[in-house]
C-alpha cells in the first residue's frame, strides 16, 4: 500500500503550489503519488491506495461549489483513509467539519485535516512582498510536517457540528456565488481575446460573444482563476485591479 491519490482544485495558484509540494514530499518518502485536478477526474481507481488527499482553497468561510460537487460525487467506500488540506487568507469555519460529515457518510476514514494561511488572491493594494513570501514558506513547512505525522498516524480531523454546519449553510445556495461573481468585470479595452481565461475556467463560465469576453455569473464559481491567468490584467474586481502574485 505505497500509493497515494491526490486531488486538487486551485484558483489563484496557492493550492496547486501546496499540492505539488506535497506530491514531492510524499515521493521523497517512497510513495507512488498521483495528482489530478478535481474538475478533470473521470473515474476512480483506488486499488491498493493507502491514502486519498484533497487540496482546495477556502472561499466564503467554506469552499467553492465545484469542490463540494466533487466531494459529494465521490463513490462509497469501506474505510478508505482520506485527508484534507485547505489554503486560506484568514479563517474558514464552514468546511472542515461539514466535509468530514459528508465523507464519513460515504464510508471514508477521515484521518487528518490541516488549514494553511497563505497570501491573499484578492489584494488590490500594494503590500510587503517579503511578508507574503514568508507566509507562504511557512505554509509549505507546515504541510510537510503534517504529511510526516499523517504517515505516522498522528493527525486528527476534528468536527464542531453546530458552528461549522451553520457557517457551511451560508455558502450552500447559488445566490451568494452569483453575487460574488458579479464583482468580476472584464476591461474589454485591455482584453486581447486570447481565450486563455476561457480555457482555464473550470466551469466554462466564459465565452466570446460579439468579440467580447462575457462571464456567465449564474454558473461562475468566483475562483479568480481567470483574473490571475489573464496576461493583460483585463479582469477587475469591483472595478479595481487585483495584484497577481503567482
Amino acid at each position: 500500500m505505497k500509493k497515494i491519490q491526490l486531488y486538487y482544485f486551485t484558483g489563484s495558484g496557492n493550492t496547486l503550489k501546496i499540492a505539488e509540494y506535497s506530491k514531492q514530499k510524499l515521493e521523497e518518502m517512497n510513495y507512488e503519488v498521483s495528482l489530478e485536478a478535481m474538475e478533470s477526474v473521470k473515474n476512480y481507481d483506488w486499488d491498493h491506495i493507502a491514502f486519498v488527499g484533497l487540496f482546495f482553497p477556502v472561499a466564503i468561510q467554506s469552499t467553492y461549489p465545484i469542490v463540494w460537487d466533487f466531494i459529494e460525487g465521490l463513490p462509497k467506500q469501506e474505510n478508505q483513509k482520506i485527508f484534507m488540506v485547505d489554503t486560506m487568507d484568514q479563517f474558514s469555519g464552514g468546511v472542515v467539519g461539514p466535509m468530514k460529515k459528508v465523507l464519513e457518510s460515504k464510508g471514508f476514514d477521515c484521518v487528518g485535516a490541516i488549514e494553511l494561511k497563505m497570501s491573499s488572491s484578492m489584494l488590490t493594494k500594494s503590500i510587503n512582498r517579503t511578508k507574503l513570501e514568508l507566509k507562504n514558506a511557512k505554509a509549505l513547512n507546515q504541510v510537510g510536517i503534517f504529511l510526516e505525522k499523517l504517515l505516522e498516524g498522528k493527525t486528527t480531523w476534528r468536527r464542531v457540528p453546530i458552528l461549522s454546519d451553520w457557517m457551511r449553510s451560508i455558502s450552500k445556495g447559488r445566490k451568494i456565488w452569483t453575487q460574488q461573481s458579479r464583482k468580476i468585470q472584464v476591461n474589454h479595452e485591455a482584453c486581447i481575446r486570447c481565450k486563455i481565461c476561457m480555457r482555464q475556467c473550470p466551469v466554462e463560465a466564459l465565452s466570446l460573444i460579439d468579440e467580447k469576453i462575457e462571464i456567465n455569473h449564474e454558473i461562475c464559481n468566483s475562483c479568480m482563476r481567470c483574473v490571475h491567468k489573464c496576461p493583460k490584467d483585463a479582469f477587475e474586481v469591483n472595478r479595481k485591479k487585483v495584484i497577481r502574485l503567482k
